[in-house]
């Protein structure tokens, strides 16, 4: 009779993170039993909400320009001290608001050629190849696959781009595929761009097949095993919600604890911290915080509310519809994804924008998740001014939690590469 494995047994996987913003793909990660050694993030919001959430030790770096060969050279020579002489992934979603077909609502008319972010996808192509992990993730929006480096470009020409540079890590098998974070219990939409790269040695016997191949032009990674076929029912808003809804939440335009134990099994999850112990009624909650609305934006809201979201014609504008989150999905299932901006959104039984904790849950955050930063900011300190050179930008928790991969289909990706990688 065989023995169980104990935890000590596990085998452990050791990844690193680059563009992590604050943790959603690391957090999934972990939950699938990868250990983060270094994450890299410029901005100092997202970096701090990052490490809040995470044991002392993992490593941090900035600028991604700043992690040289050298640097990277020293960590691995460290970690091999350690007992760690490989790394089992390097994962990244390098900036996407030259790409993003929500930026381009916010941001300026400029030509993706010249927006920096756009070409960091080589920097981590330049990681990848000094580390030379096992595998790799690229993650980005869906706008990457139409996206041209100038208005007068060819339709696709930047991920065409983007994928004869990692096609030039030789050692390496990629495919690539369009997902939609619905597929995998995530309650909202979310289509994303994810590549996966397997190092040739370690290509598992059921794949041996693919070795000499390049990566494809179409989407192939699910049906070639690269990445995990669609698995987990998303839970309504109502399922997802309904504990944290306050009466009362005009009193102080925030609830502090929770008001009622957890009324389904989304909710357990959520409030489980990493200890395993329940977030019960009464205990605190954090950033359930409530924006003041206006009059004239209460009225708005609360009639969007009562009249299946139409927006009175004396409040439409020519940027962006605001819509009113649904209670239950439709036959298709979620038709949403979480944005960067909390008036995007108005509650489906109280006429106000989400929380910051509400959002984060539609991310599938769990409620211990800590946010580092102010809660918003205005919209030119969210975007820079690259008018003028400035591509500095604000993150504020709201950002913060619609920039990240959500944790959940983190999680499912994390648990299939650990697949691979025995």
């Amino acid at each position: 009779m065989k023995k169980k494995k104990s935890m000590k047994d596990k085998i452990k996987y050791y990844c690193i993170d680059l563009f992590s913003g604050c943790g959603g793909l690391s957090l999934g990660l972990e939950q699938a039993g990868f250990t983060p050694l270094l994450f890299s993030e410029i901005n100092e919001s997202a970096a701090k909400t990052y490490k809040a959430n995470r044991e002392k030790g993992i490593i941090q770096i900035g600028d991604i320009y700043s992690y040289d060969d050298g640097k990277i050279a020293g960590h691995l020579a460290e970690w091999k001290k350690e007992g760690i002489n490989e790394i089992d992934l390097v994962c990244g979603g390098p900036p996407c608001q030259g790409y993003s077909g929500i930026g381009h609502r916010r941001t300026f008319n400029l030509a993706k050629k010249d927006i920096p972010s756009n070409h960091l996808y080589e920097e981590m192509i330049r990681v990848i190849r000094k580390v030379n992990p096992k595998i790799f993730l690229f993650e980005n929006v869906k706008g990457l696959l139409n996206a041209r480096w100038k208005p007068t470009g060819n339709k696709g020409e930047i991920f065409k781009a983007v994928r004869k540079a990692f096609n030039a890590l030789n050692n390496y098998i990629i495919r690539w595929d369009l997902i939609v974070a619905k597929d995998y219990g995530v309650p909202q939409n979310r289509p994303r761009v994810l590549m996966i790269g397997i190092r040739k040695d370690i290509l598992p016997a059921h794949l041996k097949h693919l070795e000499k191949s390049k990566c494809p032009d179409n989407p192939l990674a699910i049906s070639d095993g690269f990445l995990p076929s669609s698995c987990g029912n998303p839970p309504t808003l109502y399922d997802l919600l309904s504990d944290l809804i306050d009466p009362n939440y005009l009193d102080n335009l925030k609830t502090t604890n929770y008001l009622t134990k957890p009324l389904s099994d989304i909710q357990v999850v959520l409030r489980t911290k990493p200890d395993g112990t329940l977030m019960r009624k009464g205990d605190p909650i954090t950033d359930h915080v409530y924006s003041n609305h206006a009059k004239r934006i209460v009225e708005k809201y609360t009639y969007m509310i009562e009249n299946n979201g139409e927006i009175p014609k004396q409040y439409q504008t020519k940027k962006f519809a605001t819509r009113v989150f649904p209670k239950i999905w439709g036959k298709n299932g979620p038709n949403l994804t979480a944005t960067s901006l909390s008036e995007d959104f108005v509650h489906f039984s109280q006429p106000r924008s989400p929380t910051v904790r509400e959002m984060a849950r539609i991310q599938t955050f769990p409620d211990w998740y800590l946010f580092e930063g102010p809660r918003t900011t205005g919209g030119r300190r969210r975007a820079g001014d690259p008018s003028i050179g400035v591509w500095d930008r604000e993150v504020p928790k709201y950002t913060q939690i619609g920039n990240a991969v959500p944790p959940l289909l983190g999680k499912a990706i994390g648990m299939h590469l650990s697949k691979l990688l025995t």
